[in-house]
């Protein structure tokens, strides 16, 4: 594998040749293709992020290299964090991305009751 990663995250699972897939997530995590902008209201629809975690991102995908131009795939993801989800952003192409998110609790850390349920009523 280029980039210099020893391991790769798909090592022993079988996914079709054709697919380009991150260097650092497994596609087992992966919750999204497609447009960006489709890809942050799906996101936040299905609480991986509220808005206000999408605010504080929004513009760093888009300066990402596509895949298919650099071959770096270090060059082409950009990893976030919210409450809940550490999300990697994976540019493909100049339109097209890939969303993984690995789901993540610090119990130290951890929101507080009142913080659930407000969330919760957001979605709904």
């Amino acid at each position: 594998m280029k980039g210099g990663c020893k391991v790769y995250p798909n090592q022993g699972v079988k996914i079709d040749p054709r697919t380009i897939a991150s260097g650092r997530m497994p596609e087992s995590l992966k919750v999204f293709s497609g447009q960006l902008n489709y890809g942050y209201n799906y996101l936040v629809k299905n609480g991986y992020c509220i808005q206000a975690d999408i605010d504080k991102i929004i513009g760093k995908p888009e300066t990402l290299e596509a895949y298919n131009q650099s071959r770096h795939k270090f060059k082409s993801s950009y990893w976030c964090m919210t409450d809940f989800y550490i999300i990697e952003f994976f540019r493909t192409s100049m339109t097209n991305y890939k969303i993984y998110a690995l789901r993540i609790l610090f119990f130290q850390e951890s929101p507080s009751l009142d913080f659930l349920k407000k969330k919760q009523d957001m979605q709904d």
